[in-house]
């Protein structure tokens, strides 16, 4: 007597099949597209960027959920979520004087944001580092040991996200407490390449250091003067983490001033893929150039 096989056990290897080409596929699109950032770093319109973006981020959500692992896709996710959360955290606080229920629900929006974005550059370090993300809740030193230069991208988008959702949603007590685990997270990048993306951790560290309980201006202007050097005073963000995070707090106004002035003199233009963080920090420096007679006691303000 012939067994005889099901008809689907003869189909596997089509559908075996079908799927690796499939996954092939996405994966050769998700190296092309993940590596087009440059399209919007360059571009001096924030708006266009803002309405453009969302488009583009559930793209490579669609890519991952057939590639779940492609490093590249992870790694645009990631930032580009941080990044778009950011822009609408910038939109929000203008609006905090004329409309605090939608300013309220841009940040509402931008952590949950910053979270997705943190939650893929983790996911990026995972696939490099499988139980990385276990590790680190249960032993921080031992699961950053693991990384090495490669992970930068992913340790700084990680924790840049998690600082992010902090910095939109301070009365969560459950977002405060990660905030130590961000600035390891970001520490890490400093250990392994402080270079990257022309000192970005450095100035990570500015705002960390000049605005959470417990943290030293002294450190905070370190880092200030390192993230300068490396970014070859190209980014005027730089000047308002400083502006923001310590000469606002020690009510430091000729400082507060000159760091406005420094930000407004960088030329958007200079360097052709820091246009749009330029772009954006120049419409916060005019923003804060304002608010001057709100954010100082100084009776000199308007002088």
């Amino acid at each position: 007597m012939t067994s005889r096989l099901p008809a689907i056990f003869f189909a596997l290897p089509l559908v075996v099949s079908a799927c690796s080409v499939k996954q092939t596929a996405v994966n050769i699109v998700g190296d092309a597209i993940s590596g087009g950032g440059g399209v919007y770093a360059s571009d001096n319109d924030p708006d266009l960027i803002r309405e453009a973006v969302p488009f583009g981020l559930k793209t490579y959500e669609s890519l991952l959920a057939v590639s779940p692992d492609h490093q590249g896709l992870l790694l645009a996710a990631g930032s580009g979520y941080v990044g778009y959360a950011y822009l609408l955290e910038q939109e929000a606080d203008p609006l905090q004087a004329t409309d605090v229920a939608q300013a309220r629900h841009l940040r509402m929006r931008a952590s949950n944001l910053f979270l997705r974005g943190h939650d893929y550059a983790m996911r990026g370090i995972e696939v490099s580092h499988p139980g990385f993300t276990t590790t680190f809740e249960k032993d921080q030193h031992a699961a950053l040991a693991m990384t090495n230069k490669d992970d930068a991208a992913f340790l700084y988008w990680a924790g840049a996200g998690w600082a992010g959702a902090v910095s939109t949603d301070k009365a969560d007590p459950a977002l405060i407490a990660v905030l130590p685990s961000a600035g390891a997270l970001v520490g890490r990048v400093l250990e392994l390449d402080e270079t990257y993306d022309a000192g970005a951790a450095q100035e990570f560290f500015i705002s960390y250091e000049g605005s959470r309980p417990g943290g030293s201006a002294a450190a905070a202007r370190e880092h200030y003067k390192r993230a300068l050097e490396l970014s070859m005073g190209d980014r005027a963000s730089v000047y308002l983490a400083l502006a923001e995070a310590v000469s606002i707090h020690e009510q430091n106004l000729t400082e507060f001033r000159g760091l406005i002035e420094a930000a407004l003199a960088v030329d958007p233009d200079k360097v052709p893929e820091l246009r749009l963080v330029n772009t954006i920090s120049h419409r916060r420096a005019e923003w804060l150039q304002q608010r001057t007679p709100e954010l100082f006691a100084s009776t000199d303000v308007t002088e």
